[in-house]
């Protein structure tokens, strides 16, 4: 009986160890990814909160961090796939939907700027401004995809504001708010989706 109460104990502080481990392992590489990307080193920044996610994928702080790095790498689809995560393991942490709604505005703009290369992308102000002539350029297909975007992103920015009542930046979003919907009517949505 002691034999057996014994290996119990030293399975369950092995285990408990272990945890504890892995949660400090974890802390730090988020710690050293977060400094690696105020550097600029982005792609070790990456490396880094991947292995993090390997350690214990548990910790949405991790997932959170992976999908701003991806973000400052423009690798968007990854992004969304870690903010997805991030909204699986704490659906109310409202900078997700912030996010959310940053990536989908990127991805319209990136349509209107008709370049692939994104270091080389106008601000939205500026592509607002260049972009008023090409509208007849676009194909319907590219102004149905900018508006499915604006209106994810309008929706995330709403949720963003829903989440986080007293956001120091709430007239921003709303003022975004209001140019996503202008644009939603200048590229073929006649419908305003602000709430």
């Amino acid at each position: 009986m002691k034999k057996s109460f014994l290996v119990i104990f030293i399975v369950f502080i092995t285990l408990g160890c272990t945890a504890c481990i892995n949660r400090f392992a974890v802390q730090e590489l988020n710690n050293n990814a977060k400094e690696l990307l105020a550097k600029g080193q982005t792609e070790a920044a990456i490396a880094r909160l991947e292995s993090s996610i390997d350690l214990d994928e548990s910790i949405f702080e991790t997932h959170y961090n992976l999908a701003v790095a991806y973000m400052q790498a423009k690798l968007y689809d990854k992004a969304l796939k870690a903010l997805e995560k991030v909204q699986e393991l704490k659906p109310d942490f409202a900078d997700t939907y912030h996010s959310i709604a940053v990536i989908n505005e990127e991805l319209a703009y990136d349509i209107l700027s008709g370049e692939n290369d994104k270091d080389k992308k106008l601000s939205n102000t500026e592509q607002n401004d260049e972009n008023s002539d090409k509208t007849k350029d676009l194909s319907d297909e590219d102004k149905t995809k900018i508006c499915e975007y604006f209106t994810i992103a309008i929706d995330n920015y709403n949720k963003y504001l829903t989440k986080k009542e007293n956001a120091d930046d709430k007239d921003k979003i709303e003022q975004k708010i209001n140019d996503l919907n202008n644009n939603l009517r200048k590229y073929g949505d006649n419908t305003d989706k602000a709430e």
